[in-house]
């Protein structure tokens, strides 16, 4: 191939990497391990009983806490569920949306869906859940399970929350997997986390608008240090990634916490939302062998 040919070649690939169009339709998930870290530490987050059931099932939870990018690979209608942009209609703190989605408790309009649905998936298979955990489907709570635990962590992803996911609107392409994959890769064993405790959740609603709006908020952030970090260097240059994951570390430790927290507070209220009910191999609590005496 002439250097002219590579040259037009090179012109065609990076217009189309950077193309908004060819970018939204695709499903962009905190990566693998994140994931994995996120279920693990939310089966250890619950109260008891519901702790001892989750641990006994977590090699299940982080096996495949990735079922759902690998489903969204080969359905397109799969992928919508991972994100929400809402600032492709409206700005913060998206008076229209919360109106639609927490006030009237709406389903989602056709456009809505376009840019991203995952704050009522969530909301639907913790109802899931909730069932499968009432009706005693055990096979059916570990599938609901991972997909709560997926989408909700995928909802604490800040670029999971804004148009700009991997900064291709502001020369920051590559973002993406900068921080959701590659620094939680690289600081793998050494990323602080402290979760709060889960608690069953009285508005399913509003605490999921709510944490969308917290995600959102950060995503400024992870841009900032992006940019800080590569300002006067390439993304190339070997002091970038250094400067990067010392900026973004805590911005990762503070969302994967979210993340946990979220995710165990999700599972606890399916749980205590059927009624509370025996658990398959669940070890019982204290409480509950005195009750039984």
């Amino acid at each position: 191939m002439d250097p002219t040919s590579k040259r037009q070649k090179l012109v065609a690939l990076l217009a189309l990497a950077s193309s908004p169009l060819i970018f939204s339709s695709l499903a962009w998930p905190w990566g693998r391990r994140a994931h994995e870290v996120v279920n693990e530490l939310a089966s250890k987050n619950l109260p008891e009983p519901l702790r001892a059931y989750f641990q006994s099932r977590q090699a299940y939870f982080v096996e495949h806490s990735t079922d759902p990018d690998l489903l969204a690979k080969d359905d397109p209608s799969e992928r919508p569920h991972h994100y929400i942009n809402g600032d492709a209609n409206e700005r913060y703190p998206f008076p229209r949306l919360e109106e639609h989605f927490f006030r009237e408790h709406r389903a989602p309009t056709a456009l809505e869906k376009r840019n991203g649905d995952v704050i009522w998936q969530i909301e639907t298979y913790v109802l899931r859940l909730t069932k499968d955990f009432k009706d005693k489907r055990w096979d059916d709570a570990d599938h609901d399970a991972v997909y709560v635990a997926h989408y909700a962590a995928d909802l604490t992803q800040p670029l999971h929350t804004v148009s700009n996911y991997d900064g291709q609107l502001t020369h920051q392409a590559g973002i993406h997997a900068r921080f959701e994959t590659e620094l939680v890769n690289a600081l793998n064993g050494r990323l602080k986390l402290a979760p709060q405790p889960a608690a069953a959740i009285l508005n399913l609603r509003a605490r999921i608008f709510g944490e969308y709006l917290a995600s959102y908020r950060r995503s400024k952030d992870v841009l900032g240090a992006d940019r800080s970090a590569v300002a006067g260097r390439t993304y190339l240059d070997p002091g970038f990634f250094p400067a990067f994951s010392k900026a973004a570390q805590p911005l990762a430790e503070e969302r994967l916490s979210a993340a946990i927290s979220f995710v165990s507070s999700l599972w606890y209220t399916a749980w205590v939302g059927a009624g509370q009910p025996r658990l398959l191999g669940a070890a019982r609590s204290p409480s509950m062998r005195r009750e039984e005496k």
